[in-house]
């Protein structure tokens, strides 16, 4: 079995020469500094059509004006990037942005689209934009939302939390959340909401549990494993809503959250309910909103399976 360590990933990150197209550029750099990804930069264009306004013909690529502005444009993207990244640019036509980037991850196998979210301007929380909320309600991989005015901080990615309640689907972001840590290497807070969701003790689940659910026995092991040495811990938000709640959270610039999408979600895709608009409305940092049937890698269920137990806090 392929180790999933030295498994390149393509992720689609959209595009556009703006602030929204910068924002996303920045966490996907920011993502794929001293990892396997490969960045495919993907700029969507309308469908050339003879009857649009503005000039005659198609606008095509072989347009000597467009080809020159699609020159400047890859250059600046790439110009963006941390040395050392692997990244290229695109161009596609489709009748609407989301769908060349979901055109985009078919063609490219993706793992996971990246796309720039608007923000208020005086809270600094999310709101969706409209390719954001297309993508939210049709994706079959995670979207990574990110904040406005997002600054990539020097460092690697240094921590991982998964954002989980009571509702059923948590096993997709614990599991994912443990799968991630140990690919990175990085310590995994998982933090719980079961307190805000008004849940009896009895309802609440196990963490290793539900990692069985989502990985097997292996990955139930290694988290086990994790929390034993506290390189995993759990952490309990507490307050009165979800806002309330994650305002008491102490976050930092160099993590990611990871947060399921809704349960009515049809099959396979990722659909941003209320409960989850919310908590992503409290956070400061970058999100990977996961699909609610969402299955990762599946690693070998011996101890020694592919996915390493990473239980040193000296790594």
């Amino acid at each position: 079995m392929t180790n999933p360590q030295s498994h390149r990933e393509s992720v689609i990150v959209g595009y556009v020469a703006d602030g929204r197209g910068y924002d996303a550029l920045e966490f996907a750099g920011f993502l794929a500094r001293e990892s396997n990804l490969d960045l495919i930069i993907t700029m969507v264009m309308p469908v050339p059509s003879l009857y649009a306004g503005g000039h005659i013909g198609p606008f095509t690529p072989e347009d000597p004006i467009l080809a020159e502005q699609l020159q400047a444009w890859e250059t600046d993207a790439l110009s963006r990037l941390p040395e050392g990244v692997n990244a290229k640019m695109e161009l596609r036509y489709a009748h609407g942005e989301a769908h060349g980037l979901l055109d985009a991850v078919a063609e490219h196998d993706a793992s996971m689209i990246i796309v720039g979210a608007k923000a208020s301007p005086l809270l600094r929380a999310f709101t969706i934009g409209s390719v954001a909320n297309a993508l939210l309600h049709a994706a079959s991989v995670p979207v990574a939302l990110v904040p406005n005015g997002y600054e990539a901080p020097a460092a690697k990615v240094t921590r991982i939390t998964g954002i989980y309640g009571a509702h059923p689907g948590s096993e997709v972001v614990i599991g994912r959340a443990v799968q991630r840590s140990v690919e990175r290497k990085v310590p995994l807070r998982l933090l719980s909401l079961v307190q805000v969701d008004q849940t009896a003790p009895r309802d609440q689940r196990e963490v290793s549990d539900e990692v069985r659910d989502f990985g097997g026995r292996h990955l139930q092991e290694i988290a086990i494993g994790m929390l034993d040495s506290g390189r995993a811990t759990i952490e309990i938000a507490e307050g009165e809503s979800f806002e309330d709640a994650l305002r008491n959270v102490e976050w930092v610039d160099s993590e990611v959250a990871l947060l399921g999408s809704s349960r009515l979600a049809k099959q396979g895709s990722v659909f941003l309910g209320q409960r989850a608009r919310r908590i992503l409305g409290a956070l400061p940092v970058p999100a990977i909103v996961l699909p609610s049937s969402y299955q990762g890698p599946r690693y070998h269920e011996s101890p020694t399976g592919a996915l390493p137990i990473v239980l040193s806090n000296d790594d």
